[in-house]
């Protein structure tokens, strides 16, 4: 088990190149003037190591003073509560099933200003879940807490789940893994999400 302050050295000092988390949190500042900034981290179809960018971008954010929520809202795969040494007993799924208060759920990290939502229990029909009214009243209660709030989604062209969750984001930032991701992949993502007038925001090459 990590010490606190050794999870976090580790998760800025993945090889993920940090020039890349900083370039797509300039162009996120924009959006971010006067307003909640509402983000979703995703792939093609592989799950990759989104993780790791999602928190390392959350951190990033957190070190300019703002106040973040990341949510795994990866309910096929979630991994966030890993990263930060908690358990997923309650989480997303309560907030959208349960139509649970999100304070219940929200749980404090090690990095002052960072907050985890994780992913919680998942029901038996995964569809009581992507109910986009609900998808709409957890992200407005979200907006209106957090200063910065990152969603990691499901791969995008294997869930219908992550088409969902980024109609009601203010854009997307995709993770490419080197060697995995097929380019036609990328491109019939890139498609999708223009033609939903879903934004790209930056995309993250994953080598090695």
């Amino acid at each position: 088990m990590f010490k606190k302050k050794d999870q976090t050295k580790k998760i800025m000092q993945d090889p993920i190149s940090n020039e890349q988390i900083r370039i797509i949190r300039t162009n996120l500042e924009s959006i971010s003037e006067g307003k909640s900034a509402i983000l979703m981290v995703t792939s093609t179809s592989e799950d990759g190591e989104k993780s790791i960018i999602s928190s390392k971008l959350a951190i990033s954010f957190v070190e300019q003073g703002k106040s973040v929520l990341l949510v795994d809202a990866n309910t096929r795969n979630p991994s966030l509560h890993h990263w930060f040494q908690m358990q997923n007993q309650s989480g997303f799924t309560n907030v959208i099933v349960n139509e649970d208060e999100i304070k219940l759920h929200i749980r404090e990290t090690y990095v002052p200003g960072l907050f985890i939502l994780p992913t919680g229990p998942i029901p038996l029909n995964p569809s009581e879940i992507w109910v986009t009214n609900k998808v709409i009243e957890l992200v407005r209660n979200c907006e209106s807490e957090f200063d910065v709030v990152i969603f990691e989604a499901a791969p995008y062209l294997t869930a219908a789940d992550s088409q969902v969750l980024a109609s009601q984001c203010d854009g997307v930032i995709l993770v490419i893994k080197e060697n995995k991701t097929k380019k036609e992949e990328v491109l019939k993502t890139k498609e999708n999400l223009e033609r939903t007038n879903n934004k790209i925001f930056g995309v993250i090459y994953q080598t090695g």
